[in-house]
Protein backbone atom coordinates (compact mmCIF):
# COMPACT_ATOMS: atom_id res chain seq x y z
CA UNK A 1 0.00 0.00 0.00
CA UNK A 2 1.43 3.44 -1.04
CA UNK A 3 1.81 5.63 1.73
CA UNK A 4 -1.09 8.32 1.76
CA UNK A 5 -0.35 11.97 0.55
CA UNK A 6 1.60 14.40 2.98
CA UNK A 7 -0.47 16.86 4.63
CA UNK A 8 0.21 19.90 6.94
CA UNK A 9 -0.17 17.89 9.81
CA UNK A 10 2.49 15.12 8.78
CA UNK A 11 4.38 18.67 8.19
CA UNK A 12 4.46 19.54 11.74
CA UNK A 13 4.20 15.76 13.79
CA UNK A 14 6.89 13.75 11.47
CA UNK A 15 10.52 14.16 10.23
CA UNK A 16 11.79 11.34 7.89
CA UNK A 17 15.49 10.06 7.30
CA UNK A 18 16.30 8.25 3.96
CA UNK A 19 18.70 5.25 4.12
CA UNK A 20 19.86 2.10 2.68
CA UNK A 21 18.91 -1.53 3.32
CA UNK A 22 22.05 -1.80 5.06
CA UNK A 23 21.24 1.57 7.19
CA UNK A 24 17.92 0.08 8.04
CA UNK A 25 19.67 -3.33 9.53
CA UNK A 26 22.06 -0.50 11.21
CA UNK A 27 19.41 1.60 12.86
CA UNK A 28 16.93 -0.99 13.82
CA UNK A 29 19.24 -3.23 15.50
CA UNK A 30 21.61 -0.42 17.23
CA UNK A 31 18.66 1.57 18.22
CA UNK A 32 20.31 4.98 16.57
CA UNK A 33 21.05 7.25 13.81
CA UNK A 34 24.92 8.02 12.80
CA UNK A 35 25.30 11.64 13.67
CA UNK A 36 28.04 12.61 11.30
CA UNK A 37 31.26 15.43 12.22
CA UNK A 38 30.95 17.93 10.07
CA UNK A 39 33.32 18.41 7.92
CA UNK A 40 32.44 14.78 6.26
CA UNK A 41 29.16 15.96 5.59
CA UNK A 42 27.93 15.35 1.55
CA UNK A 43 28.68 19.32 1.20
CA UNK A 44 31.99 19.77 2.97
CA UNK A 45 32.07 23.61 2.09
CA UNK A 46 28.38 24.11 4.28
CA UNK A 47 30.33 24.71 7.88
CA UNK A 48 32.98 26.79 5.92
CA UNK A 49 30.53 28.65 4.32
CA UNK A 50 29.18 29.98 7.51
CA UNK A 51 32.05 30.43 9.25
CA UNK A 52 33.76 32.39 6.52
CA UNK A 53 30.86 35.05 6.26
CA UNK A 54 31.00 35.06 10.17
CA UNK A 55 34.42 36.35 9.63
CA UNK A 56 33.56 39.13 7.00
CA UNK A 57 31.01 40.33 8.95
CA UNK A 58 34.08 40.57 11.94
CA UNK A 59 35.99 42.44 9.47
CA UNK A 60 34.42 44.55 7.55
CA UNK A 61 31.18 45.43 9.31
CA UNK A 62 33.16 45.82 12.77
CA UNK A 63 36.81 45.51 12.43
CA UNK A 64 37.10 48.24 9.38
CA UNK A 65 34.99 50.77 11.93
CA UNK A 66 37.75 52.30 14.02
CA UNK A 67 35.05 52.89 16.53
CA UNK A 68 34.34 49.27 16.43
CA UNK A 69 37.80 48.08 15.46
CA UNK A 70 38.63 46.04 19.37
CA UNK A 71 35.49 44.17 19.00
CA UNK A 72 36.32 43.43 15.41
CA UNK A 73 39.63 42.36 16.26
CA UNK A 74 39.06 40.03 18.96
CA UNK A 75 35.82 38.59 17.33
CA UNK A 76 37.98 37.50 13.91
CA UNK A 77 41.06 36.09 16.12
CA UNK A 78 38.35 33.75 17.97
CA UNK A 79 36.77 32.81 14.58
CA UNK A 80 40.23 31.69 13.36
CA UNK A 81 39.95 28.94 16.37
CA UNK A 82 36.94 27.60 15.31
CA UNK A 83 37.32 23.92 13.68
CA UNK A 84 34.00 22.80 14.01
CA UNK A 85 36.32 19.31 14.99
CA UNK A 86 33.59 18.81 18.04
CA UNK A 87 30.10 18.84 16.01
CA UNK A 88 28.41 16.19 14.12
CA UNK A 89 24.99 16.07 12.18
CA UNK A 90 22.29 13.98 11.64
CA UNK A 91 19.61 14.96 8.59
CA UNK A 92 16.46 14.14 8.32
CA UNK A 93 13.49 15.80 6.16
CA UNK A 94 10.38 17.37 6.21
CA UNK A 95 8.99 15.40 3.16
CA UNK A 96 8.53 11.39 2.77
CA UNK A 97 8.78 9.92 -0.81
CA UNK A 98 10.33 12.65 -2.05
CA UNK A 99 12.23 11.47 -5.22
CA UNK A 100 15.39 13.71 -5.04
CA UNK A 101 16.11 12.38 -1.70
CA UNK A 102 15.68 9.12 -3.25
CA UNK A 103 18.04 9.77 -5.75
CA UNK A 104 20.85 11.08 -3.46
CA UNK A 105 20.66 9.36 -0.50
CA UNK A 106 19.81 5.43 -1.35
CA UNK A 107 21.02 3.63 -3.68
CA UNK A 108 18.94 2.84 -6.57
CA UNK A 109 16.19 0.16 -6.08
CA UNK A 110 17.21 -0.19 -2.52
CA UNK A 111 16.01 2.29 -0.14
CA UNK A 112 14.08 3.39 2.96
CA UNK A 113 12.57 6.02 4.62
CA UNK A 114 12.33 6.46 8.49
CA UNK A 115 9.28 8.25 9.76
CA UNK A 116 9.78 9.81 13.38
CA UNK A 117 7.84 12.06 15.77
CA UNK A 118 9.40 15.20 15.79
CA UNK A 119 8.55 16.12 19.08
CA UNK A 120 10.05 13.01 20.48
CA UNK A 121 13.52 13.94 18.48
CA UNK A 122 13.24 17.25 20.07
CA UNK A 123 12.49 15.35 23.47
CA UNK A 124 15.75 13.13 22.88
CA UNK A 125 17.52 16.30 22.02
CA UNK A 126 16.99 18.57 24.98
CA UNK A 127 17.45 15.52 27.35
CA UNK A 128 20.91 15.15 25.64
CA UNK A 129 21.98 18.76 25.04
CA UNK A 130 22.11 18.76 21.39
CA UNK A 131 19.59 20.99 19.28
CA UNK A 132 16.67 20.16 16.23
CA UNK A 133 16.40 22.78 13.86
CA UNK A 134 15.26 23.40 10.30
CA UNK A 135 17.85 24.00 7.75
CA UNK A 136 18.59 27.87 6.55
CA UNK A 137 18.47 28.02 2.59
CA UNK A 138 17.46 31.90 1.61
CA UNK A 139 20.97 33.64 1.82
CA UNK A 140 19.67 37.14 3.45
CA UNK A 141 18.21 35.15 6.01
CA UNK A 142 21.89 33.04 6.51
CA UNK A 143 23.57 36.99 6.69
CA UNK A 144 20.99 38.15 9.13
CA UNK A 145 20.93 35.71 11.58
CA UNK A 146 25.14 35.88 11.96
CA UNK A 147 24.36 39.51 11.86
CA UNK A 148 22.19 39.33 14.73
CA UNK A 149 24.80 36.76 17.20
CA UNK A 150 27.29 39.68 16.29
CA UNK A 151 24.98 42.36 17.55
CA UNK A 152 24.42 40.16 20.53
CA UNK A 153 28.03 39.44 20.92
CA UNK A 154 28.74 43.44 20.95
CA UNK A 155 26.08 43.78 23.70
CA UNK A 156 28.08 41.47 26.10
CA UNK A 157 31.94 42.87 24.96
CA UNK A 158 33.17 45.31 27.63
CA UNK A 159 32.90 49.14 26.31
CA UNK A 160 35.41 51.57 27.93
CA UNK A 161 32.06 54.48 28.13
CA UNK A 162 32.88 56.40 24.77
CA UNK A 163 29.63 57.05 22.95
CA UNK A 164 30.02 57.09 19.06
CA UNK A 165 29.73 60.44 19.28
CA UNK A 166 32.05 61.45 21.76
CA UNK A 167 34.68 59.53 19.90
CA UNK A 168 33.83 61.22 16.55
CA UNK A 169 34.63 64.55 18.41
CA UNK A 170 37.44 63.35 18.89
CA UNK A 171 40.94 64.17 17.14
CA UNK A 172 42.53 61.85 15.38
CA UNK A 173 45.27 61.43 17.92
CA UNK A 174 42.70 60.94 20.47
CA UNK A 175 40.93 58.17 18.18
CA UNK A 176 44.24 56.24 17.77
CA UNK A 177 45.17 56.58 21.75
CA UNK A 178 41.76 55.38 22.62
CA UNK A 179 41.97 52.20 20.28
CA UNK A 180 45.06 51.05 22.03
CA UNK A 181 43.83 51.97 25.29
CA UNK A 182 40.40 49.43 24.52
CA UNK A 183 42.83 47.14 22.98
CA UNK A 184 44.96 46.77 26.04
CA UNK A 185 41.78 46.96 28.65
CA UNK A 186 40.37 43.94 26.56
CA UNK A 187 43.26 41.47 25.74
CA UNK A 188 45.00 41.92 28.71
CA UNK A 189 43.33 44.51 31.82
CA UNK A 190 39.85 44.03 33.56
CA UNK A 191 37.91 43.60 30.89
CA UNK A 192 39.77 40.49 29.71
CA UNK A 193 37.21 37.90 30.98
CA UNK A 194 34.42 39.48 29.67
CA UNK A 195 35.60 39.93 26.58
CA UNK A 196 36.67 36.14 26.14
CA UNK A 197 33.28 35.19 27.68
CA UNK A 198 31.80 37.07 24.80
CA UNK A 199 33.66 36.17 21.73
CA UNK A 200 33.47 32.95 23.17
CA UNK A 201 29.54 32.24 23.11
CA UNK A 202 29.60 33.72 19.93
CA UNK A 203 32.12 30.79 18.60
CA UNK A 204 29.72 28.39 19.89
CA UNK A 205 26.84 29.72 18.30
CA UNK A 206 28.52 29.83 15.08
CA UNK A 207 29.76 26.29 15.48
CA UNK A 208 26.23 25.30 16.04
CA UNK A 209 24.16 27.13 13.44
CA UNK A 210 27.31 26.35 10.26
CA UNK A 211 25.84 23.08 9.94
CA UNK A 212 22.22 24.67 9.80
CA UNK A 213 23.26 26.53 6.75
CA UNK A 214 22.62 24.69 3.09
CA UNK A 215 22.82 26.41 -0.35
CA UNK A 216 19.21 27.73 -1.55
CA UNK A 217 19.09 24.95 -4.29
CA UNK A 218 18.40 22.21 -1.83
CA UNK A 219 15.35 23.92 -0.43
CA UNK A 220 13.16 21.05 -1.74
CA UNK A 221 14.54 18.85 1.07
CA UNK A 222 12.74 20.60 3.73
CA UNK A 223 16.01 19.51 6.03
CA UNK A 224 16.27 19.36 9.50
CA UNK A 225 19.19 18.57 11.32
CA UNK A 226 20.26 17.19 15.14
CA UNK A 227 23.22 19.28 15.94
CA UNK A 228 25.56 17.46 18.84
CA UNK A 229 28.05 19.14 20.45
CA UNK A 230 30.66 18.05 22.04
CA UNK A 231 28.83 14.91 22.53
CA UNK A 232 29.48 12.01 25.32
CA UNK A 233 29.18 9.35 22.70
CA UNK A 234 32.14 7.90 21.58
CA UNK A 235 33.50 8.24 18.35
CA UNK A 236 32.91 5.20 15.67
CA UNK A 237 34.51 5.14 12.22
CA UNK A 238 32.82 4.01 8.58
CA UNK A 239 34.42 3.27 5.46
CA UNK A 240 33.55 5.84 2.93
CA UNK A 241 34.00 5.85 -0.72
CA UNK A 242 37.69 7.54 -0.42
CA UNK A 243 38.17 7.94 3.45
CA UNK A 244 37.54 7.25 6.38
CA UNK A 245 34.52 8.58 8.12
CA UNK A 246 34.03 9.50 11.76
CA UNK A 247 30.66 9.68 13.60
CA UNK A 248 28.81 8.60 16.36
CA UNK A 249 25.72 7.07 17.15
CA UNK A 250 22.66 9.57 18.19
CA UNK A 251 20.32 6.61 20.58
CA UNK A 252 17.25 7.98 20.07
CA UNK A 253 14.79 4.49 19.46
CA UNK A 254 16.60 2.95 22.77
CA UNK A 255 14.86 1.55 25.40
CA UNK A 256 11.24 2.69 25.68
CA UNK A 257 11.86 5.49 22.62
CA UNK A 258 11.27 2.50 19.87
CA UNK A 259 7.45 3.82 19.15
CA UNK A 260 8.65 7.28 18.11
CA UNK A 261 9.71 5.41 14.76
CA UNK A 262 6.29 5.34 13.13
CA UNK A 263 6.53 4.62 9.66
CA UNK A 264 8.98 2.94 7.17
CA UNK A 265 8.33 3.73 3.82
CA UNK A 266 10.16 1.18 1.05
CA UNK A 267 11.66 3.59 -1.58
CA UNK A 268 10.86 2.59 -5.68
CA UNK A 269 11.66 -0.74 -5.65
CA UNK A 270 11.22 -3.65 -8.88
CA UNK A 271 9.63 -6.07 -5.88
CA UNK A 272 8.00 -3.76 -3.76
CA UNK A 273 5.97 -7.09 -2.23
CA UNK A 274 9.16 -9.00 -1.41
CA UNK A 275 11.05 -5.56 0.33
CA UNK A 276 7.98 -4.65 2.14
CA UNK A 277 7.71 -8.12 3.73
CA UNK A 278 10.96 -8.15 5.19
CA UNK A 279 10.79 -4.64 6.15
CA UNK A 280 7.81 -5.88 8.31
CA UNK A 281 9.58 -8.91 9.71
CA UNK A 282 12.48 -7.21 10.84
CA UNK A 283 10.65 -4.13 12.27
CA UNK A 284 8.75 -7.21 14.39
CA UNK A 285 11.33 -9.29 15.21
CA UNK A 286 13.23 -6.24 17.01
CA UNK A 287 10.24 -5.05 18.64
CA UNK A 288 8.98 -2.50 16.27
CA UNK A 289 5.74 -3.51 16.31
CA UNK A 290 4.18 0.16 16.40
CA UNK A 291 5.68 0.66 12.71
CA UNK A 292 3.95 0.87 9.57
CA UNK A 293 5.09 -0.27 6.27
CA UNK A 294 4.45 1.44 3.30
CA UNK A 295 5.40 1.75 -0.44
CA UNK A 296 6.60 4.61 -2.13
CA UNK A 297 4.26 5.64 -4.51
CA UNK A 298 6.93 6.62 -7.12
CA UNK A 299 7.40 3.84 -10.31
CA UNK A 300 10.77 1.79 -9.78
CA UNK A 301 13.21 3.67 -11.81
CA UNK A 302 17.07 2.40 -11.44
CA UNK A 303 18.39 5.84 -12.57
Amino acid sequence: MPRPSIDQEDQHRMLFHYTSQMGLIGILQAHGIWATQTHFLNDSSEFGHALDFAKRVAGGDYYMDDYHEAFGWALRGALEKVSGDDVFVSSFSERPDLLSQWRGYCPGGSGFCLGFEKSALHDFCDENGFSLQKCIYDPEQQQAKIRDLAVACLKMFPSDGVSREEYDAMGPEAQVDRSMDLHKFVSEGPGKNLADAAVDWFCKEIAEIAPLFKNNGFHEEAEWRVIARSPSAPLKFRSGTSYVIPYIELAILADSRKEILREVIVGPNPNHYRCKKAASIILGSLGYDKSEVFSSAIPFNNW
